[in-house]
């Protein structure tokens, strides 16, 4: 599954995006709007981006477990040659990897939840300004066929880029923009 991007004007034509979209076969749970003003989204029966689609928990989490595991591995030798020759250093060593792991992860996580999903950074100030961002997840065979129809049909809309549906923590900018 792919998710594509399209960058338009204003709503109206992310309607028109997601209209064409249904009609072309790709199930309405599968398009999703990057829009300022989620009522106006709502009540035009559009899809809104959900919590971990708006913001970079996700992401910043896998980044935060990323650096947690080096982190982890300090720890354990550290906590391990402290301990040494002691009966519980085993269990100490493992319960203190294991609450450095979780943490890391955790902040990770939590600075993300105020910030920008990072395949919406680069969008941040055109939302801001009234414009949209349409996510659809399509399948890779039906990609090309679709592109071709929506590029045909709503000129305004702006191949805005293509990844997977995955988030890979290595990808993005490692600056984070803050969620407004």
């Amino acid at each position: 599954m792919l998710r594509v991007l399209y960058r338009l004007p204003d709503l109206s034509f992310a309607q028109k995006l997601n209209d064409l979209a249904e009609a072309e076969g790709v199930n309405h749970n599968r398009i999703h709007i990057a829009h300022k003003d989620h009522l106006a989204t709502q009540k035009k029966h559009l899809n809104d981006l959900s919590f971990l689609e708006e913001y970079d928990t996700v992401h910043s989490g896998g980044r935060g477990f990323l650096v947690g595991i080096l982190l982890t591995v300090l720890t354990g030798l550290s906590v391990h040659e402290l301990t040494e020759g002691h009966p519980v250093a085993s269990v100490v060593t493992f319960f203190s990897c294991l609450v450095v792991l979780g943490y890391s992860t955790w902040l990770g996580g939590l600075i993300g939840a105020s910030s920008d999903n990072f395949r919406l950074q680069p969008f941040h100030d055109h939302i801001e300004q009234g414009g949209s961002v349409v996510m659809l997840d399509v399948e890779p065979d039906s990609l090309s066929k679709l592109m071709h129809v929506i590029a045909q049909h709503i000129p305004e809309a702006e191949p805005a880029g293509r990844s997977q549906r995955l988030d890979n923590p290595f990808k993005g900018s490692w600056i984070l923009r803050k969620h407004s």
